[in-house]
């Protein structure tokens, strides 16, 4: 049925029809351009999501790295803060222990200097009260031969 009717159509419609055909072919090639176009700008795009998503999982890392190493450091300072206190610790208990030893000596030095001082002081009362005698003795001489 088509052919019968291209049959009774003159050489100018046949030719405006085939002008037509061609230009609708010229659009469709440019639309296919234009679309092959577009397609390569979103396989780009895909392209550089997948390499932004790709950074992103490598800065995730770098992050996670940087965690780490922050939880190792922070973990080794505790670490040294904990030994420092124990060595601080065992500083004062050694202290507190040297003074109570230092205090005993002391004490124990006092406790035998204050016998030693009452020994002597005894012994110069016991001399104080020779010496008195001897005075009253003296005295009791003196009266005797002056009188």
């Amino acid at each position: 049925m088509l052919n019968k009717e291209l049959k009774r159509l003159s050489r100018r419609e046949l030719v405006d029809i085939i002008y037509q055909l061609k230009k609708n072919e010229q659009d469709l090639q440019e639309e296919i351009v234009l679309l092959r176009n577009k397609l390569g700008d979103k396989e780009i795009q895909i392209s550089e999501a997948g390499s932004i998503a790709e950074a992103s999982i490598n800065v995730s890392n770098v992050f996670s790295a940087a965690q780490n190493a922050a939880d190792i450091y922070l973990q080794e300072i505790k670490k040294m803060k904990d030994d420092t206190q124990k060595e601080c610790d065992n500083k004062v208990k050694e202290a507190e222990e040297k003074v109570k030893r230092v205090l005993a000596d002391g004490e124990k030095k006092f406790a035998e200097l204050k016998a030693c001082y009452k020994a002597e002081y005894k012994k110069l009362q016991e001399v104080c009260l020779q010496i008195q005698k001897l005075k009253e003795t003296q005295n009791v001489c003196e009266e005797n031969e002056n009188g």
